[in-house]
């Protein structure tokens, strides 16, 4: 039987049919029919690496030719299934076509493909359905007497079914919480046996009981109704599909579920190709569980007229029915449990083989693929005295708190570099504030932090502290401007980020000491909660990093150049009249919403919100660089320039081509490195695409956090600040204000400062207390040597 052929696809013309027979001809030459499970495995691997993100579209392609020219085929029985490809819906799919795109410019992004990805994608918490026969009679209950569905029904083919979910195995904090969560919001029910047949309003035959053997899972639910039908998807041209409909109230369906349809085709003997369709309007969002089955939101009702004044909206007046906006969201695949050999396989889905203790266990448990690594960098490096000395030798100063010294002294141990016992460090953080987020965790952290040397400025460059040592040194064009003078880019440096641990701040802002009107963010019996140190608060944020926020944040470390004095001077100026003294720079704060807190800030200072004068009041008073600034005041920034600080951006590695109009709408200081900065990149061990983000480095600087300090003596460090008004930058980045020391040569530590007082608009010349700085985290900072090594030993990398 022929199961793949261009004839099941209604196309439109011939042109289209030839288009499509010539596509599926070039799949099939690279993987021929018989082999369809080791393709289909193939392209999952590909959709579920975010390395790869760049492959998916071409995937997708393959997938949509492959269903097209899917037999249309009832299933029976329980299958094995496997996600293949999750995609955001496209709420602006109709604008991006009018501008010749497939998908809009955030659906590209695929936010909710990489956060899969990183949490479930291999983990098999969906394992398939299963397919029972249903009476022509509960069918019109279910869907409340549909005559198209009644008229649809045969005994043979139309099935009510149910979906299986398996606890994945050796689970983080995320994947932890996901089933049993799931269990309560969906109301999935315990795996069904034959003393206990009866389930959902279906019966386990004895015929489908043997046959889930070869399927683990311990959960079942989500109900559908499948019956033989026609794509709902535009683009698919009435293609017959058998068609899995979650959507009717007496389903009891539960979001998601309330938008989804689903629709299968036979690819390969006993191997179905499934696409996730959803509803982008008219949708419900969720169903009450009582016999009246009323939904929240709109209810379903397919064959629903539009009323009179639904016709009158311009995007009605095509049809005279609701249309529910379907889309694609991906694609699944099921699998006959009699091929369990093949799905399992080494080439297909060995991620789903059954575990010990697990029906189907045939004694082989799925194992992890082994990836290429650098083994020159994870022990290599101990060959080379320059490397040995380098990965070895801490950079240290008496910290303020003097218990601290003979701890760091301890820490590294025998055999390991400096960045191996960070990471070990962290590991031990990540376990002791998995469940309990305090900062106390963090103590050897601290201690080291307390105890490394700040960086410096030198002739307007980032200074190392060893002399002449710097990762990069390259200039721009000359020709650069910066609002109507040329401002060419001088002596970049730029360094690899990762973050070690990250911590919720305002844990620590809210305690019991202080009473819960004081707090800005929380309403009174939520910070009497968070308050009560009996009550462990588990570090999601932290967890969410490590599992999805590395994968969708593309952060690639941070760079630094030579500032200008004139520079200088308009971005840390606080003047009342900045709107007069920088129109362009002010508009563009405004049009810029994701600014708001810088621009707020600004307009406190238009209205002389505060008692007392800014940080740098007197060197601007007089006006700015190009407009009143007498020479001395001017002699002031270039000393500051050349001594104190100097103009950096946060850098962004190449997931963030795609959003490349959105970043420019969210970020005022986005921008795309100058061709002599990018040749740089590439040559180095982790090449970054973007910089935006864009902050002041400033040198020798006090402190902000408490914990760095001690009453006698307070820590030096090199500070990242973003809180000026004339700054710019999306929020939260505006109550930013990290610090930094150097532990290794070529090795930073830094630390991750938010402010908690949000209501509170900045100003140099409030005291910093004020702002209740708090802790949000540790990263490094490394030059290639040090990156080279870390993606050796994947500290914090993407695989």
């Amino acid at each position: 039987m022929k199961y793949l052929d261009s004839d099941h696809f209604p196309s439109l013309t011939a042109d289209q049919q030839e288009q499509h027979t010539q596509r599926l001809e070039a799949i099939l030459s690279a993987a021929p029919e018989p082999n369809m499970f080791a393709l289909i495995g193939q392209y999952q691997r590909i959709l579920a690496d975010n390395h790869r993100r760049n492959d998916w579209p071409d995937i997708h392609d393959k997938l949509t030719t492959l269903f097209l020219a899917g037999r249309p085929a009832p299933l029976d029985g329980p299958m094995i299934g496997c996600p293949i490809s999750i995609r955001d819906t496209d709420y602006f799919q109709k604008g991006a076509e009018l501008l010749g795109h497939k998908r809009s410019i955030i659906a590209n992004m695929d936010w909710m493909a990489s956060a899969w990805n990183m949490s479930f994608a291999d983990t098999g918490i969906w394992m398939g359905k299963t397919f029972e026969p249903i009476s022509k009679a509960t069918l019109a209950d279910k869907t409340s007497d549909d005559p198209d569905s009644i008229a649809a029904y045969d005994s043979a083919t139309t099935r009510i079914g149910r979906n299986f979910f398996r606890n994945p195995n050796d689970p983080n904090l995320l994947q932890s919480i996901g089933l049993p969560s799931l269990e309560k919001l969906w109301r999935l029910r315990q795996r069904p046996s034959l003393e206990n047949a009866e389930i959902f309003d279906t019966v386990l035959t004895p015929e489908n009981a043997a046959k889930e053997e070869q399927v683990p899972y311990s959960l079942t639910g989500g109900i559908f109704l499948g019956l033989m039908g026609t794509s709902v998807l535009p683009e698919s041209n009435n293609k017959a599909v058998y068609q899995l409909n979650y959507r009717w109230p007496h389903l009891k369906p539960v979001y998601p579920m309330t938008r989804l349809v689903d629709e299968l085709v036979q690819i390969g003997e006993g191997i179905y190709l499934g696409q996730l369709i959803w509803a982008s309007k008219h949708y419900a969002l969720t169903t009450l569980d009582n016999e009246s089955a009323q939904q929240i939101g709109e209810e379903y009702q397919p064959n629903r007229k539009l009323s009179f004044l639904e016709k009158l909206l311009p995007w009605n007046k095509s049809s005279d029915k609701v249309d529910y906006g379907y889309q694609n969201n991906g694609y699944f695949i099921m699998m006959d449990p009699a091929c369990a050999d093949k799905i399992y396989a080494d080439d297909a889905f060995p991620q789903l083989r059954p575990r010990a203790g697990e029906h189907g266990f045939q004694g082989q448990e799925s194992t992890p693929q082994s990836k290429s690594t650098t083994q020159d960098w994870i022990n290599g490096w101990k060959k080379t005295p320059a490397l040995v000395e380098k990965f070895t030798t801490l950079l240290l100063e008496p910290s303020p708190k003097e218990s601290d010294n003979p701890i760091v002294r301890e820490m590294l141990q025998p055999d390991e570099s400096v960045l191996q016992m960070l990471q070990r460090i962290s590991n031990e953080i990540s376990q002791q504030t998995r469940h309990a987020d305090q900062i106390k965790h963090f103590e050897q952290l601290h201690s080291l932090f307390r105890c490394g040397i700040a960086p410096g400025i030198e002739n307007g460059l980032f200074k190392r502290n060893k002399p002449d040592n710097f990762n990069a040194r390259v200039d721009g064009s000359p020709t650069r401007e910066w609002y109507g003078e040329k401002d060419p880019c001088i002596g970049l440096d730029y360094y690899h980020g990762a973050n070690l641990n990250l911590h919720c701040g305002f844990i620590d802002t809210i305690h019991p000491e202080q009473a819960p009107h004081e707090f800005h963010l929380f309403p009174g019996m939520l910070a009497d909660k968070i308050a009560d140190s009996s009550i462990a608060t588990p570090n999601i944020l932290n967890e969410m990093w490590h599992s999805i926020g590395k994968y969708i944040f593309p952060w690639a470390g941070k760079s630094y150049e030579k500032i200008s004095p004139r520079k200088l001077s308009m971005l840390v100026d606080e003047s009342n009249d900045l709107a007069v003294r920088y129109p362009q720079r002010v508009k563009e704060l405004k049009n810029h919403p994701a600014s708001l807190p810088h621009y707020i800030a600004l307009k406190k200072n238009q209205h002389n919100f505060w008692d007392h004068d800014s940080q740098f009041h007197q060197y601007l008073k007089d006006g700015s660089w190009d407009n009143g600034m007498t020479n001395e005041q001017k002699e002031f920034w270039k000393t500051e320039s050349s001594n104190h600080w100097i103009f950096g951006n946060n850098l962004q590695d190449s997931r963030i081509v795609s959003a490349d109009p959105l970043l420019k709408l969210i970020d005022m200081n986005y921008k795309i490195p100058e061709p002599a900065i990018q040749a740089v990149t590439d040559a180095g061990p982790s090449p970054f695409a973007r910089q935006g983000y864009c902050f002041l480095g400033v040198s020798d600087r006090d402190s902000i956090l408490p914990i760095n300090n001690d009453s006698q003596s307070k820590k030096k460090v090199f500070q990242f600040q973003y809180r000026f008004p004339m700054i710019g930058g999306p929020a939260p980045i505006g109550f930013c204000l990290d610090e930094l020391v150097e532990i290794a040569d070529g090795l930073f530590l830094g630390q991750l400062i938010y402010a908690t007082n949000l209501a509170l608009p900045f100003s140099s010349s409030v005291d910093p207390s004020e702002y209740n700085y708090q802790l949000f985290g540790y990263f490094v900072l490394l030059d290639d040597d040090w990156q080279k090594h870390r993606l050796a030993i994947k500290l914090d990398t993407l695989d």
